[in-house]
């Protein structure tokens, strides 16, 4: 042993250890002696197995079956290159990630995918910089951004919760869906984004017809979910031109069955397992397309994004995927928020979108407003124009209500109050309820009972005082006096309190207006505290359970963070 050593075991005996200190620690330093940290690191023999475990694979085990020739990959190769970046020459290749991070049994053939020349893209070059050889006069819609690497980790989720329902080999049993092994040709995908899936549709536009499964859900999406969409279009583009198109548009096709499969199975939230493979079979479609050239973002892709966004709603956690993609589509591409037909209907969708996630996590909108700003809904006087404009002025409640970055203009927040309120007096006389019935402390009449003559009159008036609620809490002044501060909190609790149980009973009180559910739950996740007679809360758990049961949306984590914040709460009046 060492003298070094030597010492150091004589500091050891003493009681005493090395400290922190650097380079020499206190305590050898007051001894005089060479401070020689060891690693702190111990090792056991073994691991206290039984001497008959067998550490190996057993031969009892049972291996599974393969459907078609086994191929390996190494994954490493693929997720090094998402985390190290080559400052001289970037660049994503959605052709090596997808292949190993996506789904190693989906592996398409050769020449199905792009390759990674003709097919990339540069992630640290400036816009203005030179594009990619694919289009060097088209600018790409994601140079900057990481859209395309969100899709991955997207379908990288799916994929996980997809082994975790299938198990060994059962997701290739699924009744309705055909799947791919390889040997397969599969469905037919693009081979460059300038082709914006017109060889895929025109392959899967010579065999449109469906099996029953699919007949079934796609008529569940018309019948029953597309009205989600369509709540403030008169046109009706997702119940009308969104079926039309999906005959031909494998990707629109595919975000529908995902959807409606979700929605059909809401009873039976364990099997997910089919709408997790069409969930699977789009986002294997939109990922090249979204990393081509900008005017390959047709209306289409939108709306299929936006209806990947509605069926991400639907999930206990919300990663908020398609979220971000639907939003950048918007704020990069400025012409589908006032181009009129699917696009703008899409436009408007997401924008609903983005307005229910900015409620639940009080952030401001990500959305660009200003890429609406020449729709015609502004010009029009029909009553879903009124009802989109109301939808517009909740937006910009929330671009300003919920920017705690900065300091907000208090006359700003009265100019966009004083907006509301001229829709309010101004909005034409179908916005009146044809019935109105108080609430009273009968269990099933907690909330009042009012009848809207469509549902997009119930959308406008619901969206109205969720506006009336955040401006309540946004004009709060901060008086000196303890007691005034407390008066003016119970005052505007009594205000929100007010407007939340309209909210709650125009939702409650139309049931064909199933949008506005999905709001009322939205509203009692951000505001639902505020309830504290025990009678008006078992009534919002029993709105919610409605909501799972009628729509899917699992509701679970809501009821539970609302029953903690009722119990940290009082019962008074």
């Amino acid at each position: 042993m060492t003298p070094v050593r030597e010492k150091r075991s004589r500091l050891v005996t003493r009681h005493l250890k090395c400290d922190t200190d650097s380079p020499i620690c206190h305590h050898c330093k007051q001894a005089g002696i060479d401070c020689d940290r060891s690693f702190n690191v111990r090792f056991r023999e073994g691991l206290d197995l039984n001497n008959d475990h067998d550490i190996v694979f057993p031969e009892r085990g049972i291996w599974p079956h393969p459907r078609g020739p086994l191929q390996f990959h190494d994954e490493t190769i693929a997720i090094k290159e998402l985390y190290c970046v080559d400052s001289s020459d970037t660049s994503f290749h959605p052709n090596g990630t997808l292949d190993s991070l996506y789904d190693s049994s989906f592996k398409a053939p050769a020449g199905l995918y792009p390759s990674p020349d003709q097919f990339e893209l540069p992630v640290s070059e400036p816009p203005s910089g030179p594009q990619s050889s694919t289009s060097p006069s088209t600018p790409h819609l994601y140079s900057e951004d990481l859209l395309l690497v969100i899709l991955s980790l997207d379908a990288l989720v799916w994929h996980i919760s997809t082994n975790r329902v299938f198990g060994n080999g059962a997701a290739s049993q699924t009744q309705g869906i055909h799947l791919y092994h390889g040997n397969d040709p599969g469905p037919s995908l693009p081979s460059s984004p300038h082709r914006n899936m017109h060889e895929s549709r025109s392959t899967d536009a010579q065999n449109t017809s469906f099996s029953g499964r699919e007949a079934a859900l796609i008529r569940n999406y018309v019948d029953n979910m597309a009205l989600w969409a369509d709540i403030t279009d008169p046109q009706r583009h997702f119940e009308i031109e969104v079926p039309l198109r999906a005959l031909e548009e494998p990707v629109l096709r595919y975000a529908i069955f995902a959807f409606s499969s979700r929605h059909i199975d809401r009873q039976r939230q364990k099997d997910i397992s089919e709408a997790l493979q069409y969930h699977n079979r789009c986002l294997q479609l939109l990922i090249p397309v979204l990393s081509g050239p900008r005017n390959s973002i047709t209306d289409t892709v939108l709306a299929a994004v936006a209806i990947l966004r509605q069926h991400e709603e639907m999930d206990c956690e919300d990663n908020q995927f398609h979220l971000t993609g639907t939003t950048q589509i918007l704020n990069t591409v400025s012409s589908f928020g006032s181009s009129g037909g699917l696009g703008e209907a899409a436009a408007w969708l997401c924008l609903r979108e983005d307005i229910y996630i900015s409620l639940i996590s009080q952030r401001p909108l990500q959305t660009d407003l200003h890429r609406f700003k020449n729709s015609n809904v502004f010009c029009r006087e029909d009553d879903f124009a009124w009802a989109s404009r109301m939808v517009f002025l909740l937006a910009k409640v929330l671009k300003y209500a919920f920017n705690y970055d900065r300091t907000v203009n208090p006359s700003m927040l009265e100019d966009i109050g004083e907006e509301i309120e001229n829709w309010n007096t101004r909005k034409p006389p179908t916005f009146q309820p044809i019935q109105h019935v108080p609430r009273s402390n009968e269990v099933h009449r907690r909330f009042p009972e009012i009848w809207m003559l469509l549902p997009v009159h119930v959308v406008g008036v619901q969206y109205y005082h969720i506006a009336k609620i955040i401006l309540a809490f946004s004009y709060c002044p901060s008086p000196s006096l303890a007691y005034e501060s407390f008066k003016q909190s119970r005052n505007i609790e009594k205000v929100v309190r007010g407007h939340l149980l309209t909210v709650l009973g125009l939702a409650k009180s139309n049931p064909r207006a199933e949008n506005t559910l999905f709001t009322a739950r939205h509203s009692l996740v951000s505001w639902g505290w505020i309830l504290r007679h025990r009678q008006d809360q078992e009534a919002a758990e029993n709105l919610l359970r409605d909501v799972e049961t009628r729509t899917g949306w699992d509701v679970s984590q809501s009821i539970q963070s609302l029953r903690e914040q009722w119990c940290d709460g009082s019962d008074d009046n």
